[in-house]
């Protein structure tokens, strides 16, 4: 069943004497009952604009909002029965946890209200805030003070449920431990919800599909799988991925290869026109150095081991761009030093479009 539907969003910010902003361009999209959607991308692409639209926060330009099959393109906020958690918390600094709770069932009608005290004793439950139910905001950490934003949105019995980049201010840990549980709580309670962020770890890790935005309007929406392994345009691949992907400029050969430098060639995954200026991509965890004379020559810039792993830059004979590879832990590499490179999976997209060619 589709829980929500967005039918060619628009918003357009006008102001005397300036040029009209398009801060969302036709959005297309669909979510089903229960799923998690990650809206993706950087400062400014139009994310929490369509979030505040979906919310009743924003005037639609054009375009309709849908939810459950029923237009709410015209109604006030208060009337579309949609849950938010917001970036800065908003929690009323005077009253406790509990009250905060309780704050939006009590401005309802009395009709619409149920057992206030069963449903905040209830919710507080399922986010672990029971015992902090007599706190106030300013004596809770960061992360608390997240589960109540979120425990707020969710006590309403939203139809959908908005989540406006909700672990951008918690540090590392924080982030890790609050992610999980936000996944646990969204998929135990099963409420269709759109989680905008541009933070990549939490879209891959939280949703089950990422609409990746630009310039507002969906440069790619698929399963997290999809966006990474397979992605649309240079934009998505240099956008999902850490550390980035390896984007370098050349020409296709008569041969299936793209030529970087002279002396540089790299293979080419489909057959690309000769002459056709490309831009090859490769992922750092998809190059591996190799003692062979097959692989390309390349020369140390700098290796940081981290344990675990190790990330090596490589400069390459006539190539402008460095090169980044994902080493093993037990790789030390000395600057300076020559090394070979092999590359497994490439990408490449048109250079002037930025789209794959597949």
């Amino acid at each position: 069943m589709t829980a929500l539907e967005l039918r060619e969003l628009r918003k357009t910010y006008r102001s005397r004497g300036r040029p009209a902003v398009e801060a969302v361009r036709g959005l297309d999209l669909s979510l089903e009952s229960g799923e998690l959607l990650g809206l993706l991308g950087p400062s400014g692409c139009g994310k929490s604009t369509t979030l505040r639209m979906i919310a009743g926060l924003e005037a639609v330009s054009g375009g309709d909002i849908l939810v459950g099959g029923a237009s709410v393109a015209g109604r006030p906020a208060q009337a579309r029965n949609i849950g938010v958690a917001f970036e800065n918390y908003a929690l009323y600094p005077p009253l406790t946890v509990a009250e905060n709770l309780a704050f939006g069932l009590r401005a309802r009608p009395r009709r619409l209200r149920g057992d206030v005290r069963r449903k905040v004793a209830e919710i507080a439950e399922r986010v672990g805030l029971t015992d902090v139910l007599d706190a106030r905001p300013a004596g809770l950490s960061s992360g608390q003070k997240q589960r109540v934003s979120l425990a707020r949105a969710l006590i309403r019995e939203p139809d959908v449920l908005l989540l406006d980049e909700p672990l951008s201010h918690l540090d590392a840990a924080q982030r890790d431990t609050t992610r999980r549980e936000l996944k646990r709580i969204q998929r135990d309670l099963g409420h269709t919800t759109i989680l905008v962020t541009h933070d990549q770890e939490e879209a891959l890790s939280l949703a089950d599909r990422i609409a990746v935005m630009r310039d507002g309007v969906i440069q790619q929406l698929g399963t997290p799988y999809e966006i990474y392994d397979s992605p649309a345009s240079a934009f998505v691949a240099d956008f999902v991925g850490e550390p980035a992907i390896n984007l370098l400029p050349g020409a296709a050969t008569a041969d299936g290869h793209a030529r970087l430098s002279a002396g540089v060639r790299i293979a080419l995954p489909v057959p690309v026109a000769e002459g056709r200026a490309v831009v090859v991509g490769v992922r750092p965890e998809d190059l591996s150095l190799t003692g062979g004379a097959d692989g390309i020559p390349a020369r140390v810039v700098a290796h940081e081991p981290l344990l675990e792993s190790g990330i090596a830059t490589l400069a390459l004979d006539g190539v402008e761009r460095h090169l980044v590879v994902l080493t093993g832990p037990e790789v030390r590499l000395a600057h300076g030093e020559r090394v070979r490179v092999a590359a497994g999976l490439t990408h490449v997209f048109d250079a002037e479009t930025g789209d794959t060619l597949r």
